[in-house]
């Protein structure tokens, strides 16, 4: 997949560097409240416009327990050198929310960043709120557990890429895949509906998934730019080939298996 500018011209032609989160969940909130911390402008997408109203009364902040560093007294001794470490609790403020479905896309901005870390089984009626948002300048990232979310989404929203590649190369975004293993849960407390836990440190790993097009599309500058920004995380991110995240996912899927059959 080449690397430059993207065709379709939905978006302005300077985009915004804000990033959508949709899925408000630990994973959600854990790498919304990361991006936030290290200056980028964020907005959760909520379920409804009570859930924003809720969050707006939180002084629109989101708040991480960094509860794996109490269980490991030594990395808490290595962390406490660094002030910018963020030591447990620590607060993401200044985070903008709104309800997707609050009014009609036409009258909302487009989405150039998005990441969709929602439940496997709710992510297609999650894309399909946002889908009219979204165009060939855009890239969503995909969090999910297990695999076969991206394909899902090929086959409801665009089907037969090779039929249709003229009208499609303007509305398909760039679709980078994600696989994490921090542990991390949401609170069940009701006073603290946008904290999450961080339980146990692990890594995640990012890859672009190979456009269907043919020729693919050079890569749009929101591509690159999430690239960078969620490798520069202190998640221990790191940004890989579509083969070498496919194999990790396959092998990932495996181990869940035996472990939950």
């Amino acid at each position: 997949m080449s690397l430059g500018a993207s065709g379709g011209a939905s978006l302005s032609s300077s985009p915004s560097s804000r990033i959508h989160v949709l899925g408000a969940g630990a994973v959600g909130l854990l790498l919304a409240a990361h991006l936030r911390q290290s200056g980028r402008p964020i907005t959760l997408l909520l379920r409804s416009q009570s859930a924003v109203d809720r969050f707006r009364r939180n002084s629109s902040c989101i708040s991480v327990v960094n509860d794996w560093i109490k269980a490991h007294p030594t990395r808490k001794l290595f962390l406490a050198s660094d002030p910018g470490a963020g030591l447990a609790p620590w607060k993401a403020a200044d985070v903008q929310a709104e309800a997707p479905s609050s009014t009609e896309s036409s009258e909302k901005p487009m989405i150039s960043r998005l990441i969709l870390a929602t439940k496997a089984q709710d992510t297609l009626h999650a894309y399909w709120s946002v889908k009219e948002r979204l165009c060939s300048q855009s890239t969503v990232v995909l969090l999910q557990n297990g695999m076969g979310v991206y394909e899902a989404i090929q086959r409801e929203f665009y089907p037969s890429p090779q039929q249709y590649q003229k009208e499609l190369s303007t509305d398909i975004p760039t679709f980078i895949i994600g696989t994490n293993s921090h542990g991390c849960l949401r609170s069940q407390d009701k006073d603290e509906e946008f904290v999450t836990h961080h339980t146990a440190f692990g890594g995640c790993q990012f890859a672009v998934r190979p456009s269907l097009l043919n020729p693919p599309p050079p890569l749009p500058e929101s591509a690159l730019d999430m690239l960078t920004t969620l490798s520069s995380q202190a998640l221990d991110v790191s940004i890989t080939n579509w083969s070498d995240l496919h194999h990790r996912l396959l092998l990932k899927l495996a181990a869940n298996a035996a472990i939950n059959p």
